[in-house]
């Protein structure tokens, strides 16, 4: 295995397709040649058919291996890349080009070199009979419609397990290519070879196929759309239930597809943080539209916090309790907030239709959890969050150790990436300012950038101008981290970074390579220039930082395992035509929920088959990142909460289920999410109250 990049891993993925159409498109060509071959009106017009005839089939044997190698360059990815292409593509490819190899070839041969007297002499019945056996144009045939489906199967690619797709594939097509074969026999019945079709009876024969093929199509499109709709009402507890791999699998709660509850199923509701107590720190956030302005004089139609954007900054200490009402004085925005990275009681994660309800116009909700972790977080709503995040409804939040004082002159920068839809087009931004923002600080101040990425794609950043260290990923602490310098910093939708180093005597300049001419500058008097850095190598923080010991790792034993097979598919979501985005190829509602019991370690290897990358945000727990393209993590422990996985990575990660309840584990590209990219992580006997979708009010993506 080799390490995947992006550009790499999406051209392999083009060529192997490429090989493909290729292999379709002169296959069909052949079949079509070899079987109107008898027809030829003289024996000189059937030798020089045959001979071209013989260049494309030697042609077409010849790309079968070609496509072995794209497929095998795949699997150097990993064989999740490779093993359906390689079941369904090459049996149906290889053995119909064997036989063309055997059969097909050396008959043409025969034909190409036999002599013709006379050039104007019309074949012979025993030339046209050997033209038409089953032999020389069956196998093209076959590998036409070989090529055909396995075409099919890379647009709609079966998820593991992969025995059922590939034994039903290949049925299909035996079938096929069966019935094919008892109408090539009976072509040449009574000793002579039938004749073709023509004129108004070859008509209604092409138009009766291709009214057929449409109609199948058709139908199948019908029944897709249908199926697509997503109930009035619905619960997640009416989702089938899968239990993994491992010693723990097997082991259920609630029956599939029930919503009934026993007496010791625990209700989400009452899974919530202290009911009772004085907070330390008690907040309220006010939802609001409003007409607000970027710094370059850009209009948002924004729904937004207590009149800011992003949202005011929430501060509080390492085992604070935390008050904060949520008051909705929009119009008609329904609307809730969750705690982004922030492992609350699941009553209070703010996940509309599946630990609350929405709060309708007009309403609060109070929100009640202790802050157990440290680091730099986040909050958003969780109500139709791909397009309320987009408007503003999103701001910072930090947890401040508790027995760690910050040096009294720190001076830390609160950074959130972002794009807008303003009256300018799309805008992108950090916090409010799409333009270069300027701030004087004094050499020898120790900096601190709390870095958001709360938009829904894969961002890169640079710092210029000064050495720096990666101090936290997702909040989470790096051990002995080093200096970095001429590196970019990607950063996956909804991810974290803390970024320390020492103010310098001359500038230093923070961008978004997403918008390199606006950004941070840090001066020692608000001046100066300073160009950002753009072609430098990637941040890799699985080689970042010292190892330590972790309470599990690579070599534990897991309770329980899953694997996420993250790829794309045409098809319909909630009645719409998507290019879709799914999991072990489905959408939401039909993927299954993962199921584990209090205590269990997990393990979850995520592979992305798909053309784009995405970020996992798994709610209610963090995961320690075990390898990456099957290399283990050698620098410091990697715990995160947003796994960005980029087409053709692999990554193994694991988790300590020790937050009962029922969880969203989706895509932080919210537009995928929003499109069924979702799938929840289910407690052994622990059940929702709520409901969600139209009827209800309650539309968590």
């Amino acid at each position: 295995m080799f390490e995947p990049s992006i550009a790499l891993y999406d051209d392999q993925v083009n060529n192997d397709v490429t090989v493909a159409i290729l292999l379709l498109a002169l296959w069909a060509v052949l079949a079509r040649g070899l079987y109107r071959l008898p027809f030829r009106k003289t024996a000189h017009k059937l030798r020089r058919a045959s001979r071209w005839l013989f260049a494309g089939t030697v042609l077409a044997v010849l790309l079968v291996p070609t496509r072995l190698v794209t497929i095998l360059v795949l699997g150097g990815y990993g064989s999740h890349f490779a093993m359906d292409r390689l079941w369904i593509g090459m049996p149906l490819a290889g053995v119909p080009a064997i036989f063309a190899l055997v059969l097909t070839l050396p008959r043409l041969k025969r034909f190409a070199v036999e002599e013709v007297p006379d050039r104007t002499a019309a074949p012979t019945d025993e030339q046209r009979l050997r033209a038409a056996a089953p032999a020389i144009s069956l196998p093209a045939r076959a590998a036409a419609i070989g090529s055909l489906v396995t075409l099919v199967r890379l647009i709609f690619a079966p998820a593991p397990p992969l025995f059922v797709p590939v034994l039903v594939t290949l049925a299909v097509v035996g079938a096929w290519v069966l019935v094919l074969s008892r109408r090539h026999r009976a072509r040449t019945t009574g000793g002579t070879v039938r004749p073709m079709l023509h004129g108004r009876a070859r008509t209604r024969r092409n138009l009766l196929g291709t009214v057929t093929v449409l109609a199948l199509v058709a139908a199948y499109a019908a029944w897709d759309w249908q199926a697509s709709r997503l109930p009035d009402s619905y619960s997640m507890m009416d989702h089938t239930m899968t239990y993994g791999s491992g010693p723990a699998a097997g082991h259920g709660h609630l029956a599939a597809g029930s919503t009934r509850t026993t007496a010791e199923s625990i209700s989400v509701a009452d899974l919530t943080g202290p009911r009772t107590g004085t907070p330390d720190k008690r907040f309220t956030l006010t939802a609001t539209e409003a007409k607000m302005n970027l710094s370059s004089g850009a209009v948002i139609d924004a729904v937004v916090f207590n009149g800011q954007l992003p949202g005011p900054e929430l501060r509080v200490r390492e085992g604070d309790l935390v008050e904060v009402t949520l008051v909705n004085k929009t119009r008609n925005v329904p609307t809730t907030i969750h705690w982004h990275g922030i492992d609350v009681p699941n009553a209070e994660d703010g996940v509309a239709g599946v630990t609350q309800d929405a709060v309708a116009p007009g309403k609060s909700h109070t929100y009640r959890w202790v802050a157990g972790q440290t680091g730099t977080y986040w909050y958003h709503s969780h109500q139709q969050s791909s397009t309320q995040v987009r408007r503003g409804l999103f701001g910072p939040l930090v947890i401040e150790k508790k027995d760690a004082p910050q040096p009294a002159n720190v001076k830390e920068f609160m950074l959130s990436s972002h794009v807008w839809d303003t009256d300018k087009g799309e805008v992108t931004s950090l916090n409010a300012d799409d333009t270069l923002r300027r701030e004087a600080v004094a050499p020898g101040t120790p900096v601190r950038i709390r870095l958001v990425n709360s938009d829904n794609f894969l961002k890169t950043f640079t710092l210029t101008g000064a050495p720096y260290k990666v101090t936290a990923l997702d909040g989470n602490d790096v051990n002995a981290p080093t200096d970095l310098s001429r590196v970019k910093l990607p950063l996956g939708g909804g991810g974290r970074y803390d970024l320390e180093f020492v103010m310098p005597d001359g500038p230093v300049r923070f961008a978004d390579l997403a918008a390199p001419q606006a950004g941070l500058l840090l001066s020692p008097d608000g001046k100066g220039e300073l160009a950002p850095l753009t072609e430098v190598p990637e941040f890799d923080p699985t080689r970042y930082g010292t190892a330590l010991p972790t309470e599990f790792g690579p070599d534990s034993t897991f309770d329980r395992s899953y694997e996420l097979i993250l790829d794309n598919k045409p098809g319909f979501f909630d009645g719409n035509p998507y290019y879709l985005w799914t999991i072990n190829g489905s959408v939401f509602p039909d993927v299954p929920m993962l199921m584990v019991r209090e205590g269990e370690l997990v393990k979850m290897t995520i592979v992305n088959r798909s053309f784009l990358e995405h970020p996992m945000h798994l709610h209610g727990h963090r995961v320690l990142v075990l390898s990456r393209n099957g290399k283990r993590v050698t620098g410091s422990p990697v715990w995160l909460d947003t796994i960005t996985i980029v087409d053709g990575e692999t990554y193994e990660v694991a988790f300590k289920a020790d937050n009962p309840g029922l969880w969203m584990d989706h895509c932080h590209n919210l537009t995928h999410a929003a499109m069924g990219m979702t799938v929840h992580l289910g407690y052994e006997n622990v059940h929702t109250p709520y409901r969600a979708g139209r009827a209800t009010g309650n539309v968590p993506e």
